[in-house]
């Protein structure tokens, strides 16, 4: 992914999939067969450094149906203070190696190991995301940002600190 900002736009690339790789699950929401959407929450398999991110699911569910149909699809991910938001495309994809190398025991839950029949692969392509961090030191840089706002009588703007809030695009 590379970013679409004017400002700094490596350091809102590397913000961008540092916080990424810091979310354990996410929503993922896809067009059902009927036209409306549809958003199911997800366990992470994996994010690669590019940003593209793994899911595993059965090869007969309703989201695999729903991929064949229509790929594209929107990623959500979201901790108390921290947010991403993706558009992209999804994959259905048979892939042993990487079933096995992205396996977690947790997963377990679900399948019966990275080599069960049922076992397959969603691969997220994002094309374009938008993140909201405000943890730790962002965190209190945007609540003085807000408070300044309240005393003023003003409503708090978008901010343009790369820390805080970005966009990327491919």
């Amino acid at each position: 992914m590379h970013a679409s900002d004017q400002a700094a736009p490596k350091v809102i690339e590397a913000h961008f999939l540092e916080l990424l790789k810091e979310f354990k699950n996410a929503t993922l929401v896809t067009r059902t067969l009927g036209g409306g959407l549809h958003g199911r929450p997800m366990s992470i398999g994996e994010v690669e450094d590019n940003g593209t991110v793994w899911f595993l699911t059965d090869h007969q569910s309703g989201k695999a149906a729903e991929v064949a149909r229509d790929t594209r699809a929107l990623v959500s991910f979201a901790d108390s203070d921290k947010y991403v938001v993706m558009t992209g495309e999804l994959a259905l994809v048979h892939d042993g190696a990487k079933a096995n190398a992205i396996w977690k025991e947790p997963f377990r839950v679900w399948f019966k190991g990275p080599d069960d029949p049922t076992l397959a692969l969603l691969r997220f392509e994002p094309e374009e995301g938008e993140y909201w961090n405000n943890a730790g030191v962002q965190g209190i840089k945007q609540a003085f940002r807000a408070a300044r706002a309240y005393l003023q009588g003003e409503q708090l703007k978008d901010v343009e600190d790369p820390g805080i809030h970005g966009r990327v695009a491919r």
